[in-house]
């Protein structure tokens, strides 16, 4: 056999065989985001009102959709986030303030100075196995200048799921999230309304008092 026709068998073989396995597809790539959010009623405040980014369970804040069955977690295959979750909760809830439209602006924590900040820690982001839904909740704390709490509340929130795909998941706890963030963002609303006219008391009793 001449050496040409061994390259030539070689060549043949080498187009048949692959050593190595086929590479997994991309994982799908969802974006938890603020989108229709609706004005509050009430006096608008004169604030700038500060987002914290949230703590919680690492599981529960990174790219990865929880899917929780009893005391298991697993996390949704081929699916991710498009940013953590940790991250992607703080812009959701800093655009849904700006929107409401109670507060003067809003910002990202560290980013401008803040009259008032909230700080949370989200307990649950998940979808539960044994109702089929997705759960948002978060123990959210408003505080003024000087780390003083003015107010606190665990926000719970939960959106149907409807079939077991990753976009219907997806769009669930993205569901969940929106909620949580506009029932947050009216809690700390009513919250600094009501610290600034009992500030507001306090200064025209005391003025009285020294007149």
């Amino acid at each position: 056999m001449t050496r040409a026709s061994i390259l030539s068998a070689v060549l043949l073989l080498g187009g048949c065989i692959s050593l190595l396995p086929d590479p997994p597809p991309p994982p799908r790539t969802y974006v938890l985001e603020a989108q229709n959010v609706a004005a509050l009623e009430g006096e608008p405040i004169d604030a700038v009102i500060g987002v914290a980014t949230p703590g919680g369970e690492r599981a529960l804040l990174g790219v990865d959709l929880v899917w929780r069955t009893g005391d298991t977690i697993a996390y949704v295959a081929q699916s991710q986030w498009s940013n953590r979750a940790a991250d992607a909760l703080q812009q959701v809830l800093t655009e849904t303030l700006m929107r409401q439209g109670r507060f003067r602006s809003s910002t990202r924590a560290g980013e401008a100075r803040a009259d008032y900040e909230i700080r949370w820690e989200v307990l649950d982001f998940e979808v539960r196995e044994e109702d089929m839904k997705a759960h948002f909740v978060a123990d959210v704390r408003l505080v003024a200048r000087g780390r003083r709490i003015i107010a606190s509340q665990i926000v719970a929130t939960e959106a149907p799921v409807s079939d077991r795909s990753s976009s219907i998941a997806a769009q669930a706890l993205a569901r969940a999230a929106r909620e949580g963030s506009a029932r947050i963002g009216e809690f700390a609303a009513n919250a600094a309304a009501e610290a600034s006219a009992a500030e507001d008391d306090d200064q025209a009793n005391a003025a009285s008092i020294n007149r």
